[in-house]
């Protein structure tokens, strides 16, 4: 969200036709980001013709689209897109219950993550189209990843597919949560947070890339929900048993040199 302006800046000192220095090679950025750059620059003033539901309203309980349920629930304050000098656009994030919002860099970097979520589901994204999010869970606190799993699972269930990378053991959970919701009667989910959010098995895919040095690479495969243990098979309680299993050799370590 950031870089757009230092791509411009080096497009302006690239387009001099004065030799006045030298410039060298220009730096290549992927096509990905290219192609982030370039919808956010042409971000329109409107929203998008299909508004995506949230699973749950706001605190009044408000109707919202996901996107502003991601910045009520989430960010906890607005971020948007104005147009300003020669029409080019800045990026604010406006605190609830500030009068006037802040350029989005100096806000927090939870909120500069996010921002991007945000607009796209607001302005660009359609049923049909596919939507991917790198690590979402970057400065998150675990609630919040939990809450942004629910609203993204809400979008998934009305027509967008998103491909969803991450190392965060409380998304992969509350995802395992999410389909064993969708088992329930409806009337029995409804006593659960996210029940409107519930997917089927068949409408989820978990995929493991796993470091083989015998590969020098990584072998993918498919981790299906374990249904007894609610867990999809990545070993992050592996990790969290190890953890654990550490703390207790210490905590017993001390515990005997001071009967000691």
């Amino acid at each position: 969200m950031h870089f757009h302006k230092s791509v411009v800046q080096s497009l302006i000192s690239g387009a001099s036709r004065g030799p006045v220095r030298t410039i060298g090679a220009t730096p290549r950025t992927t096509g990905v980001l290219a192609d982030f750059l370039s919808d956010i620059l042409a971000l329109p003033g409107r929203r998008a013709d299909f508004p995506f539901l949230a699973p749950m309203g706001n605190a009044e309980g408000i109707a919202l689209d996901t996107a502003d349920a991601i910045e009520s629930i989430i960010l906890d304050g607005s971020v948007a897109a104005v147009r300003g000098f020669m029409d080019y656009p800045i990026f604010v994030y406006q605190p609830a219950g500030w009068k006037h919002p802040m350029p989005l860099l100096n806000s927090s970097a939870m909120v500069s993550e996010l921002a991007p979520v945000v607009l796209y589901l607001r302005h660009l994204v359609e049923p049909g189209d596919l939507l991917i999010i790198e690590e979402p869970e970057a400065h998150l606190h675990p609630e919040k990843q939990v809450q942004l799993v629910r609203e993204l699972a809400a979008v998934a269930k009305q027509g967008v597919r998103i491909i969803l990378t991450t190392h965060s053991e409380w998304i992969l959970d509350e995802l395992a949560n999410l389909i064993l919701l969708s088992k329930l009667p409806q009337e029995e989910a409804r006593d659960f947070k996210g029940w409107q959010s519930a997917l089927r098995k068949d409408q989820v895919g978990v995929w493991l890339f796993e470091h083989k040095k015998r590969l020098g690479g990584s072998e993918v495969r498919e981790a299906k929900l374990d249904e007894e243990t609610g867990l999809f098979p990545v070993k992050y309680d592996l990790v969290t048993e190890g953890v654990y299993n550490r703390f207790a050799g210490i905590r017993n370590r001390i515990e005997a040199n001071r009967g000691g």
